[in-house]
């Protein structure tokens, strides 16, 4: 054995276990969150299987780095520290997506420092892949649900079977269907492009052809679930509801789930390019530089962000909520309203109905302290989705102030526009990227970050009355 390689693979090691430690530590909460939704959402139950696909591809690809030397490089240190003020910009402000992106994409970093640009650039591929680990897409869903509510009917009208659409509600003779977030087909999306870029890059050579099969990998399942929820409406429609009903749907889906992922490897079979060559080493030993002061660097880095991190998530007193001014507003006289919110554990929160309105408008509102809550987070909905579903986007005017507005219709075709703004220390935002910004930089600041949720949601053709009422009322106070 090369006792002096022996000894160079050692240390190496010893390094980059090291830093795996400092890694895991430092990011626990990305890691903890990010493991909790592999194993409650089966959306991203493949994230388990990522980091170690990725080192087998690194394993396999090992024939490729023969006549190249472990470099550790001082530059990846930058883009470490980049990804150590993204995860304590997430932490600050609770956004899990900057959380795992920065856990994830910090590990291929950490292995970039340790074997060098040379290396990694070999490794690209492999590398990369371990962010797939990073549970996102889910904001797809409402996307997905519109292209497969329109592709659905697209179909239907060219078999002449009689169709209503509402929003993401279709409706035939023999009963209605809605394409619910289950039936947006993003767990196909997800997984075919998983597997369609892992296939591409063991089975092509050429980019061109590992291009086009992952964009085929990303098409390919959209197109199978607008045909999936195709069939289901037409089975219902020719069997009375017999079948494609209830249960019978789902168990559907996941035989056409399976059928697209055959489909899809099927398809990449019959132009895969077959390797030519000799049978790569058993075994590549490549020469190892000793240089100790980029994973010193690293590790330094990884250590103040886990101090920052500490002192950021220490929790600070307990904002009682403000005043609320609204009884000459206020019309006690009305019936309870047939759309309100869900907002996540807020400190205090009222609904009640505008005067002047005809009772066909409805105010609700809601505070928030941030400790145990929080003001702007995907688990707040402005409407309960099994109730209602959207038909369309659009935003008022009104003093300067752009509301952006959403237009909700019910299966029985009620409809109802609502809107919505946040007040944060006085200040009125309509952007919910701009109010949680605003948080984090308070946060940060070791400030208060406390505020309030206003929604509208109205029968009413225009919102224009109902926010200029308030506005009158000293309600919503302009900047």
């Amino acid at each position: 054995m090369n006792i002096p390689l022996f000894l160079g693979y050692r240390t190496i090691l010893a390094q980059f276990a090291a830093l795996i430690v400092l890694w895991i530590i430092f990011t626990f909460k990305g890691l903890s969150t990010a493991v909790d939704i592999w194993w409650n959402n089966e959306i991203f139950n493949h994230g388990f299987l990522i980091i170690p696909v990725s080192f087998y591809l690194i394993w396999v690809n090992r024939a490729n780095l023969r006549n190249l030397t472990i470099t550790p490089s001082l530059f990846p240190a930058v883009v470490i520290l980049g990804l150590i003020l993204l995860y304590i910009v997430g932490l600050a402000g609770d956004i899990r997506l900057f959380l795992h992106v920065a856990t994830f994409a910090m590990l291929p970093v950490i292995i970039w420092g340790l074997v060098g640009h040379h290396i990694a650039k070999r490794l690209l591929f492999p590398l990369c892949f371990i962010l797939f680990s990073i549970p996102v897409g889910e904001q797809l869903i409402p996307y997905l649900q519109q292209i497969t509510a329109d592709g659905s009917v697209f179909l239907l009208k060219l078999t002449n079977i009689p169709n209503y659409r509402t929003g993401l509600y279709i409706e035939i003779p023999q009963g209605r269907f809605l394409v619910a977030e289950a039936c947006s087909g993003v767990s196909f999306f997800i997984a075919s492009i998983v597997m369609g870029s892992a296939y591409a890059y063991l089975n092509f050579q050429s980019g061109y052809k590992r291009g086009t099969f992952f964009l085929f990998s990303m098409v390919l399942p959209i197109a199978a679930n607008i045909i999936r929820v195709f069939g289901i409406i037409t089975i219902a429609y020719y069997t009375d509801m017999e079948y494609a009903a209830g249960a019978d749907h789902l168990i559907y889906g996941w035989f056409f789930f399976a059928f697209v992922l055959i489909l899809l490897l099927g398809t990449g079979e019959l132009f895969r390019e077959k390797k030519t060559g000799r049978t790569p080493p058993k075994q590549v030993h490549l020469p190892v530089e000793k240089r100790y002061f980029p994973s010193i660097v690293m590790s330094s880095l990884l250590l103040l962000g886990f101090l920052w991190g500490s002192l950021l998530t220490q929790s600070s007193p307990l904002v009682a909520p403000p005043s609320l001014h609204i009884a000459s507003i206020q019309n006690a006289n009305c019936a309870s309203f047939i759309w309100a919110p869900e907002m996540l554990n807020p400190d205090q929160e009222k609904q009640f109905s505008l005067q002047g309105t005809n009772c066909k408008t409805s105010v609700y509102t809601a505070w928030f302290s941030e400790n145990g809550n929080e003001l702007i987070s995907d688990s707040n909905r402005l409407f309960n989705k099994g109730r209602f579903s959207v038909e369309t986007f659009d935003s008022v005017k009104v003093n300067e102030h752009t509301f952006p507005t959403i237009y909700l219709t019910t299966p029985n075709d009620e409809k109802v526009l609502v809107t919505h703004w946040y007040v944060i220390n006085d200040t009125l935002f309509t952007s919910a990227a701009r109010a949680k910004f605003y948080q984090i930089a308070l946060k940060m600041a070791r400030e208060k970050s406390s505020g309030r949720i206003w929604v509208i949601g109205t029968r009413q053709s225009d919102l224009r009355p109902s926010l200029t009422r308030l506005f009158d009322a000293g309600v919503i106070k302009a900047d």
